[in-house]
């Protein structure tokens, strides 16, 4: 024995195919999967020539050629480069006109601007107006209660209601008086 390795003592366990595999050799074909036509063509693939199959069985027949073109599923080089072209085409005109938008945006900018810090202007006059009106109430009932009050607290609420009661009637009575 030139060669002593364990596994040629088998005492692993293994049985022959894959103490074939294991020492870096080409087992034997024993199963059935390794007959059809997916088997032989991954044999070769790992072993190449040495595995003993004719490349001239891996390649498709006829009939296969022909039912894979029936599904559409690879188109002619012309035909593909034409799409190619027409989205390339289609990608810049799409860019050429939102550049056009952007330009006619920028142009407008100055203006918008203006025109939004003029509605921000008016939105703060309201909320000033109407802050300065809640103020208002919250001192007049703090004054009624003779101490500072939390608008949280339920009795402000009451208060706070009966006051928007009072100046509704006291709206009304003076719409009526004119």
């Amino acid at each position: 024995m030139n060669s002593f390795t364990f596994l040629n003592l088998n005492c692993f366990g293994l049985n022959e195919r894959h103490r074939l595999i294991a020492e870096g050799k080409i087992p034997l074909v024993t199963y059935e999967w390794e007959k059809e036509k997916w088997g032989k063509r991954m044999r070769f693939g790992k072993y190449g020539l040495a595995s003993g199959v004719s490349p001239s069985d891996l390649w498709p027949t006829v009939e296969e050629v022909e039912e894979e073109e029936s599904f559409h599923l690879y188109r002619p080089f012309s035909e593909v480069m034409k799409e190619v072209k027409s989205s390339a085409e289609k990608r810049k005109s799409m860019l050429q006109r939102r550049m056009e938008e952007l330009a006619k945006n920028e142009s407008n900018y100055e203006n918008r601007l203006k025109q939004y810090e003029a509605s921000l202007v008016k939105v703060e006059e309201k909320k000033s107006e109407a802050e300065a009106k809640m103020e208002k109430r919250i001192l007049e009932i703090q004054e009624y209660f003779g101490y500072r009050i939390d608008p949280k607290d339920p009795r402000f609420e009451v208060m706070f209601q009966q006051k928007e009661a009072e100046e509704k009637k006291a709206t009304f009575l003076m719409k009526l008086c004119k």
